[in-house]
């Protein structure tokens, strides 16, 4: 853990209950408090399938240096003391579940003007990770955070090609349903970069246009080009939706990742 001394949080500092909040790229995820705040708790667990220390380096660094009011704060490192030695990622606690829950909760209000300042709030954070020519690779509903006062945040970015070389983190991602929104470049095995993450935005558009969560009945891929079928789209789309928005959607959505909209295009489209 090459981290600098202002990053490193001692173990002892961090409190609380350790409540299970979910599951991470690299370990689960936990609730405790350090210092009086509320923080989330990442673990990251050692594995004989990839150099986690080598990986997981990089992905901090980058977690660290991402600074956006759509990001999850990144607070420090933390490593358990002997046996245990697991090292942690401590960040910003966001209290109101990820929008995979909020879509899937009817109770909860979903009018135009919070579909819309959702859908904005990703492509901000989407437009400042791609300026860095960074690729998500991972975006869904799971990774995305809603704050008490109805922001977005973008968590979990970059760890996804880790965990897709191991072979039980494969299936854990494919049954939370991470395929329904990856690109088909990369379902297809061919070479990716930034319009991947386009693609996965197209699909959490059609879900938040439906307020219906892409599963295997839903938006369904099929081989072989894992396309959306359009007209499903536009039949989903609840009563209100602005046309512009099924849209920019099915645009997203574009086969040929040349055809799909920049970060830039989609933030003037909204």
């Amino acid at each position: 853990m090459h981290s600098d001394a202002f990053d490193v949080i001692p173990f002892e500092d961090i409190k609380g209950e350790w409540k299970k909040l979910g599951s991470g790229s690299f370990g689960n995820v936990y609730k405790g408090t350090y210092l009086g705040i509320d923080v989330a708790i990442k673990e990251v667990l050692p594995s004989t399938d990839y150099d986690v220390a080598k990986y997981f380096e990089r992905e901090w660094r980058l977690m660290k240096e991402t600074r956006h009011p759509n990001a999850v704060l990144f607070i420090g490192l933390s490593r358990a003391p002997e046996p245990d030695n697991r090292i942690f990622i401590v960040s910003e606690f966001v209290d109101g579940g990820n929008l995979r829950l909020y879509i899937h909760n009817k109770s909860k209000p979903f009018s135009w003007n919070i579909r819309i300042s959702f859908a904005t709030d990703i492509a901000r954070a989407l437009a400042y990770l791609h300026a860095r020519r960074c690729i998500h690779r991972d975006l869904k509903g799971e990774n995305l955070l809603i704050t008490s006062n109805g922001r977005v945040k973008i968590t979990d970015f970059g760890f996804a090609r880790i965990a897709a070389r191991n072979e039980e983190e494969s299936k854990r991602l494919t049954f939370c349903g991470t395929d329904s929104y990856m690109s088909p470049e990369i379902l297809l095995g061919d070479e990716f970069d930034l319009p991947t993450d386009i693609y996965s935005f197209g699909i959490i558009l059609c879900e938040i246009a439906a307020r219906k969560l892409a599963d295997d009945h839903t938006f369904k891929r099929t081989p072989p080009t894992f396309g959306i079928d359009e007209d499903e789209v536009r039949k989903l789309a609840s009563p209100g939706c602005p046309p512009d928005f099924v849209q920019l959607a099915l645009d997203c959505l574009a086969f040929e990742p040349k055809a799909r909209p920049t970060t830039k295009d989609i933030l003037a489209r909204l």
